[in-house]
């Protein structure tokens, strides 16, 4: 360029200045140079190139004009500013945005429109609009630099626009840009416009290419294309019309000054209330989209009367959510606020007999009246005016909160849906054997599914089982979840070795030997005796064995469970089993109760004798002993005799890790022994019986 020296390479990639990346730009001067047979088309398909060729030759020219703004003015001020000339120009305030939009107009051409215009070239063929699609429906993503230029092009039009009326240098300068033959002819104040207009001018040459367009498929892919570019349209419109409103909001608050609604009482109050006495209208609104901005609806000076005082001169700005009361300064530029700001939600306005005031009534959270004040209008018609301005205030606040709260729940309820998606889509996935989620079992297999639901459930209902008198040597296997303390069985539960209710079994028998001992069953239980951990908590459903003919130090007999005696008890061997329960537990009712065997520190009563052999188990004293418990506190050496064999036979009993025993026939009880077992005892049950 003649007379504009070139700038540094870093600079000259910076804003785009050059010709480097312009050589994919060229077009002919015609589409009939590309399409031979152009004579043989009909009218209306000869309109339809015309249009899309328009689109082409658009772009390009379009392209030209950006480069004036970066290779003849940015070039030239920056030129300047290097001699130390117009410094005090910021050449970022007028171009700043103007490479940006160079880069996403070369990338839409490269990308977009050149390939449709060289596959024309290849072939001969009329150009295809539907090929433009996909290009068309990313604008959007391909023109995000147009919503900060366009956000910024009044501000930057009325700076171009101040610096060539306050500085004469800055201004010939545009005038000896405007005059370069490389400029156009095209002054500054519509070189900045351009922009703005070219983006709104996209959907104006779809649309002529689909009036020209006959085919289906071609006027659904224009039509997808028009509305994907309308969208991003209004979406700037959007973005411009809330920058618009922000700044009038800022100027509007710049004029309300101090707030000073409240009285200090001295200098220590008025210091803690300074910080809680600014009012921010810049805010956003309360239960409102972000995308709405608060803007200054009405505004005029007014007199206001509250309570018994006099009339006060007072200055009403009313905003789309609030109505504020300033008064006016005569020597200052800004109102001060002498009442809280009153939210429109919360107002209500009346009419008075006075045409030309109004009542406002302020009212709290419980609908009570919080305050109130009279509004004196200069004349009836100013009351009609602010009293319409507020309620269609109020009303649009109303349509904007409702709106709000639709939309907050639509996304509340789009969220639940992709988490239950999300849910499903896990469940749906095929098992591993590391052990996930089990699919949803087939119809075939539905009646053998319930059959093991059913299982399943019976599993967890426990049941109380009267076990059948016998004197058979019968080994019989605990079930994990049965008690062994008292012989409940549960019918279905697992009986595997690797159970875990198994595991804890062992850990408790290990704990309180006495619970491997039951009433009705004590034949080949395991046993592994250890000393009693005190702090272990004690199993109050374990059944209080009897004390009769039993020492301190002495231990439990080895042998077969003792068998209960129908006629004894005076009971049928038909019938009910939980009937025949029922009735022997009443009858032993009236029997005395057996003592609880609880030692005085509160440990557990089954404390091991170090005296005595590994096997051997000490059984404490009660508190309150029964009489026959008295009465064989001196045992006579008959019982003393049969004390040391049931010591000897416990001894004698299968410990983990130790060798079998010499005998594998247990010891089967006497008749004397199992009458000293068969006291009065209370059995608690750990789970509560139910039916399902």
């Amino acid at each position: 360029m003649f007379g504009i020296p070139r700038l540094p390479p870093e600079d000259r990639q910076r804003w785009e200045i050059g010709e480097g990346g312009n050589k994919n730009l060229t077009i002919e001067k015609s589409w009939k140079e590309l399409v031979p047979g152009h004579k043989e088309m009909s009218r209306e398909h000869g309109h339809q190139q015309e249009a899309m060729w328009e689109l082409l030759t658009t772009e390009v020219i379009y392209v030209g004009k950006l480069k004036i703004m970066t290779d003849l003015l940015a070039a030239g001020l920056l030129n300047l500013q290097r001699v130390g000339l117009l410094t005090e120009v910021s050449a970022e305030a007028l171009f700043g945005h103007v490479p940006n939009l160079i880069r996403a107009h070369r990338s839409f051409w490269e990308e977009v429109l050149q390939p449709t215009l060289e596959e024309t070239r290849a072939s001969g063929q009329p150009l295809d609009p539907v090929g433009l699609q996909n290009g068309f429906l990313t604008f959007g993503q391909r023109f995000q630099p147009y919503i900060h230029y366009c956000l910024k092009v009044k501000r930057t039009m009325a700076y171009a626009r101040e610096l060539q009326e306050s500085n004469p240098l800055f201004q010939a300068f545009v005038q000896w840009c405007e005059k370069h033959k490389l400029s156009g002819r095209q002054m500054l104040g519509d070189l900045l416009i351009k922009p703005h207009q070219r983006v709104t001018k996209y959907p104006l040459l779809l649309q002529a290419v689909l009036k020209r367009s006959p085919k289906a498929q071609t006027q659904e892919a224009l039509r997808a294309m028009i509305v994907a570019v309308d969208s991003f349209l209004h979406h700037i419109n959007r973005q411009v019309r809330q920058g618009e409103e922000q700044d009038s909001l800022v100027a509007a608050a710049q004029r309300i000054g101090s707030y000073e609604v409240l009285e200090s009482f001295s200098a220590e109050v008025e210091r803690n209330l300074r910080p809680f006495s600014t009012l921010d209208l810049t805010s956003p609104m309360v239960g409102v989209a972000p995308d709405h901005t608060r803007q200054l609806l009405l505004e005029g000076l007014v007199r206001v009367k509250e309570g018994r005082e006099g009339k006060l001169d007072a200055y009403l700005f009313l905003f789309s959510d609030v109505l504020v009361v300033t008064k006016p300064q005569r020597k200052a530029d800004k109102a001060k606020v002498i009442r809280p700001p009153l939210m429109l939600e919360k107002l209500v306005c009346r009419h008075l007999r006075d045409p030309s005031s109004f009542l406002v009534i302020n009212l709290t959270e419980f609908q009570c009246v919080s305050s109130a004040f009279i509004v004196h209008c200069p004349s009836s018609r100013e009351r009609a005016h602010w009293m319409e301005k507020i309620q269609q205030a109020q009303a649009t606040l109303q349509k904007l909160k409702a709106e709000e709260y639709v939309q907050q729940k639509r996304e509340l309820l789009a969220l639940y849906r992709d988490q239950d998606r999300d849910r499903e889509s896990l469940d749906t996935r095929p098992s591993t054997p590391s052990g996930t989620r089990p699919s949803t079992p087939s119809p075939e297999g539905s009646q053998s599914s319930a059959e093991s639901r059913t299982l399943e459930i019976s599993a967890v209902i426990p049941h109380l089982v009267v076990t059948e008198d016998t004197d058979e040597d019968t080994h019989s296997v605990l079930d994990d979840t049965s008690d062994s303390g008292y012989g409940t069985l549960i019918p279905g539960s697992p009986k595997g070795p690797y159970s875990p209710l198994s595991r804890l079994r062992h850990k408790v028998i290990r704990r309180d030997p006495r619970l491997t001992f039951s009433s009705l069953d004590l034949r080949d239980v395991p046993l592994r005796p250890q000393p009693t951990d005190s702090q272990a908590p004690q199993r109050r459903s374990a059944p209080d064995l009897p004390v009769e003919g039993v020492q301190r130090g002495s231990s439990l007999p080895r042998g077969d469970p003792p068998t209960w005696s129908e006629e004894e008890d005076g009971t049928s061997g038909s019938g009910n089993v939980v009937m025949e329960t029922l009735h022997r537990a009443r009858l032993r009712s009236q029997l005395p109760s057996s003592p609880t065997h609880v030692d005085s520190a509160g440990e557990s009563p089954w404390d091991s004798s170090g005296d005595e052999e590994a096997g051997s188990f000490s059984l404490e004293q009660s508190r309150a002993p029964s009489p026959r418990a008295l009465q064989s506190r001196d045992p006579s050496p008959r019982t003393e005799d049969m004390l040391r064999e049931i010591r000897e036979d416990l001894a004698s009993q299968r410990i983990e890790g130790a060798p079998e025993p010499r005998s594998s026939s247990p010891r089967k009880l006497t008749r004397m022994q199992l009458q000293r077992m068969r006291g009065h005892h209370i059995i608690r049950l750990d789970t509560p019986l139910s039916t399902s």
